[in-house]
Parts: C-alpha cells; structure tokens; sequence
C-alpha cells in the first residue's frame, strides 16, 4: 500500500473552492447586520437626545441646537407642536419627530 504525503492537487483546489465560497456568502451578510447595529444604535441615542432636549427646553427654553454622541451630529429644534431630531443614519439622513406635550 502507497503511504500518501499530503492532500492532492484536486482536493486542494475543492478545499479552497469551497471556503471561498463560504466567505463570499458570510461577508456581505455581516457587513449588513453591522450597518443594521449601528443604526438601532443611532435610534437609541435619538432617544437619549430627545431626553436631555426636552429637559434642556423645560428649564431653560432653549429650542434649537446640536448634540454629539460618538462624534455623530443630532441637530434638534422644537416648534409649538414638535421634537425633531435630525441625524446621520448608516445609509441616508433621518429625521424623527415626537409631538410636544404641553
């Protein structure tokens, strides 16, 4: 019997064939769920704003302005009906609005 001294050629290129096609399938999913992350994150730290802007308002009156959280832009400002919050989302601008309760 032949003792053999590794993986052939054929074997080779079906290993490599197959892990590759693996990691072309893998990786864009990833990609997408950290762009999916990072935007429920940015929502939650719209939350976080819409927070301090309406304590901010009560007590001082101040009705516009811009907050940073992890270096991103939250620009607020506040009409006689709504807290609208503008930020930069992962894919394009966003913008939520909360009705003021007066």
């Amino acid at each position: 019997m032949k003792n053999s001294n590794g993986f052939s050629w054929p074997e080779t290129i079906l290993s490599l064939s197959i892990t590759f096609l693996i990691a072309t399938t893998i990786l864009p999913l990833l990609s997408n769920m950290m762009v999916q992350l990072e935007d429920q994150k940015r929502r939650y730290h719209t939350s976080l704003v819409l927070y301090e802007v309406a304590k901010t308002y009560t007590f001082e009156s101040i009705s516009t302005g811009v907050m940073y959280i992890e270096k991103v832009p939250y620009s607020y400002e506040i009409d006689n009906e709504n807290i609208c919050i503008n930020y930069e989302g992962m894919r394009e601008v966003q913008l939520k609005c909360v009705p003021l309760i007066k």
